[in-house]
């Protein structure tokens, strides 16, 4: 849903993806924040994708990152990322996979998750996929930092945003392929008892009324009771159903 703005976050707050760290800063997140740096070359052209590619793929082969499991998960995602930027899919989706089960932080594992997550459903690798998406909606539901983002903030659903991108992740892998549908429709079940009354919640309701789980008077009665708790919400149905609208 928000692929761009996910790499946008990834170059404006670098710090960020250290933030459940102690104080003391490794060497090897040292040299990770200064690929960072490095990446910031590409806002004034200083820089090509190719150097930041290469640079990327340097500070993964450190023997200071190896030795620190999110140092050496963020450099190979951050990698992927760029290569998935200029169209190489099946290598991102390859350094993603060396990459993603390193992590030990889940702030810093989240919006590479996503990613990630998005990229194995083009490539049609839908059990990974799928595992992603149901990690995200589980454990990634809520992270309140995404209120320090101010699109997130402005949207009305800051801290459910990667739950709601992989909400619809999920449900169009159901819509795709009919071997995923019951899966589909079982998370999102879940997911909407879950948050019942929040914009995640709503989420998962469009998204079971696409799958055709919930029909078109049960959908209408759940998303006015909701509305008039929270009036705020059927704003927010408008816009995810418009995601269902975009290639």
């Amino acid at each position: 849903m928000m692929r761009s703005v996910f790499l946008l976050v990834l170059i404006l707050l670098p710090s960020g993806a250290f933030a459940q760290t102690a104080p003391k800063v490794t060497p090897g997140r040292a040299k990770v924040e200064a690929g960072y740096k490095f990446q910031e070359k590409l806002n004034d052209s200083t820089a090509t994708e190719r150097q930041v590619i290469k640079n990327w793929s340097r500070i993964a082969q450190d023997t200071d990152v190896k030795r620190d499991p999110d140092a050496l998960a963020i450099a190979l995602s951050c990698e992927a990322l760029e290569r998935f930027k200029i169209g190489e899919k099946r290598m991102s989706d390859s350094i993603f996979a060396r990459g993603i089960g390193k992590f030990r932080l889940k702030k810093s594992k989240a919006y590479f998750l996503v990613v990630y997550a998005d990229l194995d459903r083009e490539l049609n690798h839908y059990e990974r996929a799928m595992d992603s998406y149901e990690e995200i909606i589980t454990t990634m539901d809520s992270i309140p930092e995404l209120w320090d983002i101010y699109f997130y903030r402005s949207s009305g659903y800051a801290p459910y945003a990667y739950a709601i991108d992989a909400s619809l992740g999920i449900a169009k892998i159901g819509m795709a392929n009919a071997d995923y549908h019951k899966r589909a429709v079982e998370l999102l079940g879940d997911e909407m008892a879950r948050h019942d009354g929040d914009a995640l919640g709503i989420m998962a309701l469009v998204c079971l009324h696409h799958l055709g789980a919930i029909n078109n008077e049960s959908y209408k009665f759940k998303l006015d009771l909701a509305a008039s708790r929270k009036p705020e919400l059927r704003d927010v149905s408008v816009t995810f159903e418009k995601q269902f609208k975009a290639p």
